[in-house]
């Protein structure tokens, strides 16, 4: 014993390490819950990529029915502009009868 008080000051930074290095260990096995924190973050990882993948494909849907309905108001609204109006495109002849 006496020996190792001898020579403490020789190997003090080892000490100081081993010491660093169970407190490390301790800290990530049974505070932490290491291995098994993983598996628990990248399921919630895992469902959050679920859940946004649906939120994308509803949001293609609401797109393409935008896209749909957007298509359906400019043909209301160029036929509307060519009765209403008498808009005619270029190089274009608008005939209009009246009744």
């Amino acid at each position: 014993m006496s020996y190792l008080l001898k020579n403490f000051s020789h190997y003090f930074v080892t000490f100081a390490l081993i010491i660093v290095l169970i407190t490390l260990i301790r800290q990530n096995l049974f505070i932490n819950n290491f291995p098994f924190s993983l598996y628990e973050r990248q399921a919630i990882i895992d469902k959050n990529i679920q859940h946004n993948n649906r939120i994308k494909q509803q949001n293609k849907a609401i797109t393409l029915k935008l896209q749909a309905l957007y298509a359906t108001d400019g043909e209301i609204l160029e036929s509307q502009s060519r009765y209403r109006f008498g808009f005619i495109k270029k190089n274009e002849r608008y005939y209009r009868v009246n009744e």
